[in-house]
Order: structure tokens, then C-alpha cells, then sequence
């Protein structure tokens, strides 16, 4: 039997490039997320997506694979964005506990360049310790320095007792918080840089800021 694979791929390519050159007649900006987890913020971001109403065609979401630390998927979203043309700005979602975030935020000093000659840097949003204290903040305003993701886990599940990594309501479950999530993180922000200190934190409402200005009305 013929392997249609690599066809049905290029098919579904070309209605992806399609698809985002019409988000881009309507106003729309395309973005590139590049994530860490292969579920977790893939599914809360698309979760996030969806109740926003954002199209779908302005917003692709890749998972990082086997590259896990904050310097390779930079260099990973540098890469995807240099080899296309339609992407407007580039972020990449990661754990912020990595002792390598320190040069992923310096590699983004660098700006990039796409194949349509625009250029843009690549924006870290970064959760420390992990992406679960995010999800914690929906729930409770927390400035517990966690020592590990697993403390996280553990008082995130304090709040959903059936909380796993492959969730795919993980936005719907937490969604009624996204509010409250967005000001408590601007206020832990705030806390932190009136002592000084640096975890835990997370940059995930400048991702949702930026998701709701492309939002559809």
C-alpha cells in the first residue's frame, strides 16, 4: 500500500498557511507559541484560545519535544520563525526554575528575522517553578517560595484532586479563575520587587493580554 503520509502532511500545511493568510487579511496578528510540556500548556493555551474566540488559524501551538530547556526552545521558536513568513511575533512557554532561563532570556536579545524580511524577539513566559503555580493562581494568591514543581503539583491539588499532566480540561477547569489569576500574578510581581525576591512568579498574563487583543468582538 502507498504511504499518502508525507501528501495528506503538505495538504494540511498549505490549509494551515492558507487559513492564517486569511486571520492576516482580517487584522490578525499570527502568533508561535513553542511550550515545554507536551500537554499541559498546549491544552491550557488552546483551552485559553478557544474561550477567547481567538481564530484558531492566528495561533499555532508546538510543543517543544525532546528539547526541554529554556536556551534550546528559544532557539527552537528562533528557528521555526526564521524558516516561515507568516508569523508576527514568537513566544516560548517554559518552567522558570531552569539555572539556564538567565541566557534563554539573553539568546532573546537577539532579534530574528522571518522569511517575509519582518523582524521581532522572542518573548519567554516563564512560570517558577512551573507551570502548576500559574494554575495555582487561579485558585489562591500564593507567594510560597516552592522548592520544586512537586510542591506545586501538590497544592495545586489541594484545589483539583484530579489534576494530571495530559488533562485536556485543564482550562476549563480553572477557567472561572483567569481573572483572578491575571491580578494576583501582577501583585505577586509587585511583592517581589519590594523585597527583592525572585520566585515564585509567572509571565503567563502577558500571554493572555496579548490573546485577548485578538480576540474576536
Amino acid at each position: 500500500m502507498r504511504d499518502n503520509q508525507p501528501k495528506h502532511r503538505q495538504m494540511r500545511k498549505e490549509q494551515r498557511r492558507l487559513a492564517r493568510e486569511k486571520a492576516s487579511r482580517a487584522g490578525l496578528p499570527s502568533v508561535l507559541i513553542v511550550c515545554e510540556g507536551r500537554e499541559t500548556e498546549p491544552n491550557y493555551i488552546d483551552g485559553l484560545r478557544h474561550h477567547l474566540r481567538v481564530n484558531a488559524a492566528a495561533v499555532r501551538i508546538e510543543a517543544g519535544d525532546s528539547v526541554t530547556d529554556p536556551v534550546g526552545l528559544v532557539r527552537k521558536a528562533q528557528l521555526r520563525y526564521k524558516s516561515d513568513r507568516d508569523y508576527d511575533l514568537v513566544y516560548v512557554v517554559c518552567d522558570g526554575d531552569s539555572n539556564r532561563l538567565v541566557a534563554a532570556r539573553a539568546l532573546t536579545a537577539r532579534p530574528v528575522r522571518n522569511a517575509a524580511g519582518h523582524t521581532t524577539h522572542v518573548q519567554i513566559i516563564a512560570s517558577c517553578p512551573c507551570i502548576e503555580f500559574w494554575l495555582l493562581l487561579h485558585f489562591e494568591y500564593s507567594a510560597r517560595p516552592f522548592q520544586n514543581a512537586a510542591e506545586a503539583q501538590q497544592a495545586l491539588r489541594a484545589h483539583l484532586p484530579d489534576y494530571r499532566k495530559n488533562d485536556r480540561d485543564i482550562f476549563r477547569n480553572t477557567a472561572a479563575g483567569l481573572d483572578l489569576a491575571c491580578q494576583r500574578a501582577l501583585q505577586l510581581k509587585a511583592e517581589l520587587k519590594a523585597t527583592g525576591a525572585i520566585a515564585p512568579d509567572t509571565d503567563m498574563p502577558s500571554l493572555v493580554d496579548q490573546l485577548r487583543r485578538m480576540q474576536r468582538a
